[in-house]
């Protein structure tokens, strides 16, 4: 996590734009922390967004993937988490080095590059669809534990999550989504390791590429189920979005003056500036290979927990009941106690991945209104839009349950739909880090990131537009 070193010249350059003699009082941007406690206190917007991610992929799709193919297609997970977060690492490094999130600064794009903007703004209603499998699932596990009616449940469900997510506090995001990251990782992680012999064997065989087969739960198979898979496991688009935000709500680098009002631009950094914002950039870095470990260990733990009992039992999820389905992974293991267990886990891991997108997508779409002049000409606040946006992110996949009764199928196109912007996200962003920062000591120094960020952008781009083509 050590700062790197710039160059000469980007001294020389900043000290003369500047004329700030770089003494540690000048400081406009503060040191990183270089302990480990000081490391883990700015490790929130990365618990938010690691228990935001589980709560959606790793929850629904890869059980799923695990009950209907066995140990066939576990290969995906290391491909996926370890390649996509690359690109997430570049996108929220940009709004830490330049004090800008990525998506405002698009906006300043030419038109080549701008209407990706639009593509990600319009993606948070793809996006709500795909909300709908979370939504629905939570009311399943409510249903299971105390039946009334699953349609009750999910009314119940989007009325909590605006409570939550309306009182604007990134704090107790914060605080929600990691106490239930920790627990429900924790108990899954049991169940996988109690099971081992009965899919350990069958491990090299999984690892080994394959064209996975037809999940009907999803209602996809093959190169659709692997676009599923990149989509919705590792970084998703609404966590993805969202983290940026986070990021930018936790103060780090050059958010850090934006936040308290200080004039400063990347141009007039002092060297020592310069040296700051590159310590923080490797804060970033390994929050996001804390993040990839994290959802790595954890879909391995849910993918052989889900083959060793589900599949091995000839256990097939499907519809509203996949959560209490799913129950079956601990009661073959510990008895039919700890099916309330899992459905409590579950229920509250899903429903902080409704609240954190229902965040930032707000927040997402609170910027783009304020970058097209709204608050500024017209009589409108922005805590409206705000507010406003939240309710239409948690109306959407309330609606689309009641009407359509189809939680993972939504789900699943939904996954196959915003995989394009995430890739354009990856691309577009890894571009700018090159283009956008005069001190060249601030563009991207670690190419091996660069080209599995890449790598991740081509594939989710590729993929994506011959699926729905």
């Amino acid at each position: 996590m050590g700062t790197g070193t710039g160059t000469e010249a980007d001294a020389e350059a900043v000290s003369g734009a500047s004329g700030v003699t770089g003494s540690t009082e000048d400081f406009r941007i503060s040191e990183p922390p270089e302990t480990f406690r000081g490391f883990f206190d700015y490790m929130g917007p990365a618990w938010v967004f690691t228990a935001s991610q589980i709560g959606g992929g790793e929850v629904l799709s890869v059980p799923l993937g695990g009950a209907y193919l066995g140990m066939e297609g576990i290969w995906l997970i290391p491909l996926i988490t370890f390649t996509k977060i690359f690109g997430q690492y570049f996108l929220v490094r940009y709004g830490v080095m330049s004090g800008d999130t990525f998506l405002n600064a698009l906006f300043e794009q030419p038109w080549w590059l701008k209407w990706i903007f639009y593509y990600v703004f319009l993606g948070g209603l793809i996006y709500a669809i795909g909300l709908s499998g979370h939504l629905g699932e939570t009311a399943g596990a409510f249903q299971e534990l105390v039946p009334i009616s699953t349609a009750v449940w999910m009314v119940v469900t989007v009325l909590l999550g605006l409570s939550v997510v309306l009182m604007r506090s990134y704090a107790l995001l914060e605080k929600i989504s990691t106490v239930l990251l920790w627990v429900f990782l924790l108990m899954v992680a049991a169940v996988s390791i109690a099971t081992a012999g009965q899919w350990s064997s069958s491990l090299v065989e999984g690892l080994t590429p394959s064209v996975p087969g037809n999940v009907p739960g999803l209602g996809v198979g093959g190169i659709a189920f692997v676009l599923t898979m990149f989509g919705w496991i590792g970084a998703g688009f609404g966590p993805t979005v969202s983290y940026v935000w986070f990021a930018k709500d936790k103060i780090m680098g050059m958010f850090e003056p934006v936040d308290n009002g200080t004039e400063i631009t990347k141009k007039d950094l002092t060297a020592q500036e310069i040296e700051h914002l590159k310590g923080w950039g490797d804060i970033v870095f390994w929050q996001n290979v804390i993040s990839a470990t994290i959802l790595a260990v954890f879909s391995f733990f849910m993918w052989t927990a889900a083959a060793a009992t589900l599949h091995a039992n000839g256990v097939r999820p499907d519809g509203f009941s996949v959560v209490p389905q799913m129950a079956g992974i601990f009661t073959q293991v510990y008895g039919e106690w700890s099916a309330v267990i899992f459905l409590l886990a579950v229920m509250f891991a899903l429903f902080s991945t409704l609240i954190g997108p229902l965040y930032g997508m707000s927040r997402l779409w609170e910027d783009s209104f304020a970058l097209h002049g709204v608050f500024e000409n017209y009589d409108v606040q922005r805590e409206t839009v705000f507010r406003g946006t939240v309710v239409l992110f948690a109306v959407i996949p309330l609606a689309l349950n009641l009407l359509i009764e189809a939680p993972l199928f939504l789900f699943a196109i939904s996954g196959i739909l915003f995989a394009p912007a995430v890739g354009l996200m990856y691309l577009a962003v890894i571009y700018m880090s090159y283009t956008d920062f005069e001190q060249r000591s601030l563009v991207p120094e670690r190419t091996w990131a660069v080209a599995l960020g890449v790598f991740a952008g081509v594939v989710m781009v590729v993929v994506g537009f011959f699926e729905v083509l």
